[in-house]
């Protein structure tokens, strides 16, 4: 597993920075974005309130009772509003017929006028315009509406100076921008506060995540290495028991004077087995890398337990692979090495005449290879203690085979499991995982059987 290897403490001070000032420009550009509608909306309303106050002077000029052509005339009445008294700051007064058409200019030295507005028609309110230009102007549509008439009999349009209110929306946008500053300066600060506190504290989770990290890999290195050390442990447990049979044979004919080739072949088993221990130890170092076809694995399995097999008892050997994925030279050294075992003790428990099955079987991610006999089963008091050092159902045996073999096996991932046990038979189970893409080089077979011959062991 690789440690997560920390930033430098500047670039991550360096990007937490760039962070905050980012999430205050989005702030700053976002409060601008609300007060921009928020000021015209007050502007308008300002505006507004200078056009009701002229609509109420004229709505007074129109309903003055004193006035009796109102009743008569309309556009009379409608002349004699537009003139409204004492109202400083009128510079354009003109008068529109119902239709929209003007009718007098009453005060200004044009008579072009715009028509107006569309919004006046249906209702009530005035319309204004506010022109800022080099000398500010605030137009005002106002639509007269007689207490004494249902519809409106004319509009009256005003330009007024409009430089105090000017001055008033000068005013407003110095306050919002005051109110939006201060605000801007508040939240800013909160929430830069609150950011520079968590990346702080996310700084502070990174530094142990990566510090545990490192710690991970270390005890990962060293469980990786206990890993290997118990396996070549569990691979010189297995030398020791497959030399114990063999040297105490090789002990026995050299204290009884037998014949010196006797001893021969005992001698050369024994090198033979040292040599293939130490091949699977230096694989196990990782110095050699390749891939072996299951059906070779298998057929190295049952040569090696037709050599362990006791001299003078016929047996038959049978076995079967299916075709699968290879296996990597490692994994296949290791499980040699159970098959092996297992072989060997089918052979030893086995009658003449009995028969040994081997076999492999792919299945999702992992291979089961079988050894299985067709004796007259395990001891029953023995299945329960089966994979127990220092207990064998064997006379004179030491247990330590098959539990080196488990350890094997789970060393691998895997297990060694005792499937079946009974008058007919016994049957173990290898099971292994394999790595993905380990595919065979050219299909072989579905099944490769050595042919059913006797053998002497």
């Amino acid at each position: 597993m690789d440690a997560a290897v920390p930033k430098p403490p500047g670039r991550r001070l360096s990007a937490s920075w760039i962070t905050v000032v980012g999430a205050l420009l989005l702030l700053g550009v976002a409060m601008a974005a609300v007060r921009l509608p928020f000021r015209n909306q007050l502007r308008d309303q300002l505006a507004q309130r200078d056009a009701r106050i002229l609509a109420a002077l004229v709505q007074r000029q129109l309903d003055d009772p004193d006035k009796a052509a109102a009743g008569d005339d309309p556009l009379v009445a409608i002349i004699a509003a537009s003139m409204v008294p004492d109202l400083p700051g009128v510079e354009a007064v003109q008068v529109y017929s119902p239709e929209g058409w003007l009718f007098a200019t009453l005060l200004g030295a044009t008579n072009a006028a715009n028509r107006p507005p569309h919004s006046l028609a249906t209702s009530k309110a005035p319309a204004v315009h506010f022109r800022p230009g080099p000398a500010p102007r605030l137009d005002v549509w106002l639509p007269l509406h007689p207490s004494s008439a249902a519809e409106t009999i004319g509009y009256t349009f005003l330009s007024l100076d409009g430089r105090d209110l000017a001055l008033e929306y000068e005013r407003l946008d110095a306050s919002l921008q005051r109110q939006v500053l201060s605000a801007f300066l508040i939240i800013g600060s909160l929430l830069a506060l609150v950011l520079i506190l968590n990346f702080r504290s996310l700084e502070r989770s990174n530094r142990l995540l990566a510090d545990r990290s490192i710690r991970l890999e270390q005890a990962n290195r060293e469980l990786s290495l206990a890993a290997r050390t118990s396996a070549v442990g569990a691979v010189a447990s297995h030398l020791v028991h497959g030399l114990r049979n063999p040297l105490a044979a090789l002990q026995q004919a050299v204290a009884e004077g037998g014949d010196s080739r006797e001893a021969a072949p005992t001698a050369r088993r024994m090198r033979l087995m040292i040599d293939e221990i130490v091949r699977v130890l230096r694989d196990e170092q990782g110095l050699a890398g390749f891939e072996i076809p299951v059906d070779e694995l298998m057929a190295e399995a049952e040569r090696r337990g037709r050599l362990h097999a006791p001299a003078g008892r016929s047996l038959r050997w049978e076995r079967s692979a299916s075709k699968g994925p290879l296996l990597d030279n490692r994994t296949a050294n290791l499980v040699l090495l159970v098959l092996e075992n297992l072989a060997t003790n089918a052979a030893q428990a086995l009658p003449d005449g009995g028969c040994i099955r081997l076999s492999a079987q792919p299945s999702e991610n992992r291979w089961h290879f079988d050894v299985e006999d067709d004796g007259p089963g395990l001891p029953s008091e023995s299945r329960e203690r089966l994979f127990t050092p220092i207990h064998s159902s064997k006379p004179g045996g030491s247990g330590l085979g098959l539990a080196l073999s488990r350890q094997l096996a789970r060393h691998l991932g895997g297990d060694l499991q005792l499937r079946s046990s009974g008058p007919d038979g016994t049957r173990f189970q290898l099971s292994v995982p394999f790595r993905e893409g380990l595919l065979p080089a050219t299909p072989g077979p579905e099944h490769a059987k050595a042919s059913a011959a006797e053998q002497r062991g």
